[in-house]
């Protein structure tokens, strides 16, 4: 079987379930993508004999046809609908069995229906499923013209076994003692409530001062802040995690626009209690509201302390406890069953 992916900005988590897919089925993968993100820049040299990754502006627009031609494709993966040199691929080449990934959650505004419209008109004809992580981008692929039959869940899963792993080597010495330290993991930018969460979290410092710190992983266009209490640590590759992880206990994501956060289910599988969004959509899955985190009011400052206030005064054993919950939830997406959900879907197209 061939599996040509036409990916968009890649992330090691993608890459981990093509892996788990070149591992476990007779599979050979043609990936194409854009280049990496100095943002983010994961790591992408772990990959299985059966899998060739090209960036695609690395090659003329005829190599990249020409290619595509000569690997003959069983099925195509294209994420999203909006990279015009992977539609034209599709349209020129008549390829078959095309999945379209898109992580949008439905909104119904005009732009959504508007584009609707437009996708049924013009490319539905050419793409035979959809492949989305939760059940507001399900709702989307209906309005796009997909039957329920021709529409997967879970696109989107963590290393699973990378960060349950982390969970087992931490847990001994968490619920011995825990870790009074908060940790966020994502681009310093504005839709992720960092800043939010930098302001409230000072505030409360400043209310009730308390052993608790704040530590952040990432970097982006805002300017990271500087308080006795905040640390900044960089982007840190998944793989070189575990001494970070060691020393946190609790994992914040206020986001108020996160089409689904990898991050949150990272977390969760490796043990941590959560705070979070609603807009966050992988808190559909991952988030049990006071049993493994809290649920807050995305961009209000007032809601986020109140839930800070709630979590940092919990015993220790309370907090292990939510871990153990995130826990399980953690696994309720794995790489085998992201497998399952595609191999599912392409076999019913």
């Amino acid at each position: 079987m061939k599996f040509l992916v036409l990916y968009e900005e890649l992330a090691s988590y993608f890459l981990t379930c093509l892996n788990h897919l070149a591992e476990t089925s007779d599979c050979k993968i043609l990936l194409y993508m854009k280049k990496v993100n100095p943002v983010a820049p994961f790591d992408f040299s772990h990959l299985h004999k059966n899998i060739t990754v090209i960036e695609r502006e690395k090659v003329s627009e005829q190599e990249f046809i020409n290619s595509i031609k000569t690997f003959s494709p069983d099925f195509t993966y294209v994420s999203g609908w909006m990279h015009k040199p992977y539609l034209n691929a599709i349209k020129q080449l008549r390829l078959k069995n095309v999945i379209m990934g898109f992580d949008n959650q439905y909104t119904g505004s005009l732009k959504q229906l508007l584009g609707a419209v437009y996708f049924k008109l013009n490319l539905k004809k050419y793409i035979k499923g959809a492949f989305v992580p939760g059940q507001s981008q399900k709702t989307f692929a209906k309005k796009l013209g997909f039957i329920e039959e021709n529409i997967s869940l879970n696109v989107y899963c963590c290393d699973h076994k990378l960060y349950s792993s982390y969970y087992d080597q931490t847990k001994t010495q968490k619920q011995k003692q825990f870790p009074k330290r908060l940790i966020f993991v994502g681009r310093y930018i504005h839709e992720k409530g960092i800043d939010t969460l930098w302001e409230s979290f000072i505030e409360l410092q400043n209310e009730t001062p308390s052993e608790w710190e704040l530590w952040c992983v990432g970097k982006g266009a805002i300017e990271p802040i500087s308080h006795p209490k905040i640390k900044h640590l960089g982007f840190i590759q998944p793989k070189d995690l575990l001494p970070t992880i060691q020393q946190t206990g609790v994992f914040v994501l206020p986001s108020f626009f996160e089409p689904w956060g990898v991050a949150l289910h990272e977390f969760a599988a490796a043990g941590f209690p959560i705070i979070s969004t609603p807009k966050v959509g992988a808190t559909e899955v991952f988030v049990n509201e006071g049993k493994n985190g809290f649920l807050i009011e995305a961009n209000n400052k007032t809601s986020l302390k109140t839930a800070l206030k709630k979590m940092l005064s919990l015993a220790d054993k309370d907090l292990f406890t939510m871990g153990e919950e995130s826990v399980k939830l953690g696994a309720k997406i794995t790489p085998e069953i992201w497998k399952q959900s595609l191999l599912k879907l392409v076999h019913g197209v």
